[in-house]
């Protein structure tokens, strides 16, 4: 802890790009891809089916640290003026991304879309980033804990609400209930990442020892989240219904539970403080997945829109097969992202999560 706490008054500028993040990002979009385009079992494979699944759920909650480290990048010293801008900037991209959420859902894909979701998240990052590093904590461990155990009482008492499927674009009063609770990442769970996340991007990221904290800290955390379900799995049993009380500390995708929450958090702040030393040794060799990374958001959007127009190119039934299409869709995107990036700045669908005007700042 002390060795994260130090360097916090040395945080980068917001507006200064740390590529070992872009570089997360990319690695964070090709796990998604993964998901949506391979098979849905939980089982089987051997060796490449289980190396295919370890990205199920996980690569979601790594894109929601980095969301909350993008937020603090954001807000910087926390500032007056900072804290007004990001304040804009965080409400301008909810307006953006909720309504072209709610849109991509309607594409014929068996995704749920998470941009509805990022956009209630970027809403309780204008609360969170105002909170000290101690409230933070409090924060994510009430999320994961109790967020969760509400998620299993509800079902318990209101099995209906958890109906199966993603909502259709007119019916709001689900869209908002799927959010907030009943749907693949409630905000009232996934919070604790999020926060996690805004914690992480106050330390500076550029540091070695901070990177090399997050590495193993991250691993450490993972590991005892592992450990620990698989004692009391053994000690009190597994759960046999998704509203057995035993499902709290079972690890399993998108189960909401706190140890899935942990472990998940653990290995995606290991792998970004990897992509920080990564991108500290070998800045020129990684630059492909820095410019994909910088073009996240257009590579989720044209990943959809691949899937509903051409599903052929991409889904597979096997787990052979479905590492070869991502393979295919990972070498696409790394040569179009890097001649993209060699003429543009930003990309097509980045430029949308501009604020059209630069909001006044004030004294500080």
């Amino acid at each position: 802890m002390q060795q994260l706490e130090a360097p916090v008054l040395r945080a980068a500028p917001a507006r200064t790009r740390i590529r070992g993040i872009d570089v997360a990002r990319a690695l964070a979009i090709v796990g998604m891809v993964m998901v949506h385009v391979g098979p849905r079992d939980l089982a089987g494979g051997g060796a490449i089916g289980a190396a295919y699944r370890a990205t199920h759920g996980r690569a979601a909650i790594g894109f929601i640290v980095l969301a909350g480290i993008g937020v603090s990048l954001l807000v910087g010293d926390r500032s007056r003026s900072r804290l007004d801008s990001a304040t804009v900037g965080l409400g301008w991209r909810a307006l953006v991304l909720f309504p072209a959420g709610v849109a991509l859902q309607t594409l014929d894909v068996n995704v749920a879309v998470i941009l509805q979701y990022y956009a209630v998240y970027f809403l309780v990052a204008v609360v969170a980033m105002r909170l000290p590093d101690r409230w933070l904590a409090i924060l994510a461990a009430a999320s994961a804990t109790l967020g969760s155990g509400a998620v299993i009482w509800l079902e318990r008492v209101a099995p209906q609400l958890f109906e199966s499927g993603v909502p259709q674009w007119y019916d709001l009063s689900r869209i908002v209930r799927d959010i907030f609770v009943t749907g693949y990442y409630p905000v009232i769970v996934w919070t604790a990442p999020l926060v996690v996340g805004i914690w992480l991007g106050r330390r500076d990221l550029r540091s070695p020892p901070v990177q090399r904290a997050l590495t193993g800290g991250g691993a450490a955390v993972a590991a005892v989240g592992f450990v620990l379900s698989d004692a009391l799995v053994g000690l009190l049993g597994p759960a046999v219904s998704p509203v057995d009380w035993r499902q709290l500390y079972v690890i399993e995708p998108h189960n909401e539970m706190p140890l899935w929450v942990l472990t998940s958090t653990g290995i995606a702040v290991a792998v970004i403080g990897g992509c920080l030393m990564l991108a500290r040794a070998l800045p020129r060799t990684l630059w492909p997945l820095v410019a994909m990374g910088q073009l996240a958001f257009t590579a989720y959007v044209l990943h959809l829109l691949v899937l509903d127009a051409w599903p052929h190119w991409l889904v597979r039934d096997a787990y052979a097969p479905a590492w070869i299409s991502v393979i295919r869709f990972t070498a696409v995107a790394l040569v179009v992202a890097t001649v993209y990036r060699a003429v543009a700045a930003r990309g097509p669908f980045e430029l949308l999560l501009r604020v059209p005007v630069t909001p006044r700042r004030h004294a500080s």
